[in-house]
């Protein structure tokens, strides 16, 4: 497990890159597929943490997570524009991967919901050499595995309850990637402004 503070490792969002030199999507795995502790990463410190509500740590009282949950570093969903401040989420459709783990990733789309009047964007990859790598878009996925679309949309309208996530359709491969980049430049014109200050 990565902890800047405590072992020196790399900020999660600001030190690994969003990408690879050969233009390959990374993300930073926050919950491993089948577990059910609430894990994110400080946006200040870079390090991971057990989200808590009411000084009580968080566990998703549902159905494990049926995917690998993370971040994709160097992004950021901006408030400005409907989202909450955070790094962009995303979703590997593969065995479990270890917290901390940086993967390469191939993105094929996204599933967007919203959530409390923020739009909250989960994108949706595979991983190279996985159990779907060769899909490329999700649209294939919807039509050669419909069901494994359908588990992740009725995981997250599920998991907080009726009416906490509102499914508001899909983004394509090319939509998919266009945000990445677009929330990725908004993370770069957030280092300048916070240079500046």
């Amino acid at each position: 497990m990565f902890n800047s503070e405590m072992t020196g490792n790399p900020h999660l969002i600001d030190d690994v890159p969003y990408k690879t030199e050969d233009n390959v999507y990374q993300m930073v795995v926050e919950i491993p597929a089948g577990t059910n502790e609430k894990w994110q990463t400080d946006p200040v410190t870079g390090a991971f943490y057990h989200d808590q509500i009411n000084g009580t740590l968080r566990i998703i009282n549902f159905l494990p997570y049926p995917f690998n949950y993370g971040i994709i570093p160097q992004t950021i969903l901006t408030k400005e524009k409907g989202g909450d401040g955070d790094p962009t989420d995303v979703i590997t459709l593969a065995p479990a991967q270890a917290r901390g783990n940086i993967s390469s990733i191939r993105i094929i789309g996204a599933i967007c919901f919203s959530e409390r009047g923020e739009t909250d964007t989960k994108i949706v990859a595979i991983l190279p050499g996985g159990p779907f790598q060769d899909i490329h878009d999700i649209s294939e996925l919807l039509m050669r595995y419909p069901g494994a679309v359908e588990i992740i949309r009725l995981w997250f309208e599920g998991y907080k309850g009726p009416g906490s996530f509102l499914f508001q359709g899909y983004a394509n491969k090319k939509e998919a990637t266009e945000l990445v980049e677009e929330t990725h430049m908004d993370w770069l014109a957030l280092q300048v402004k916070r240079s500046a200050e």
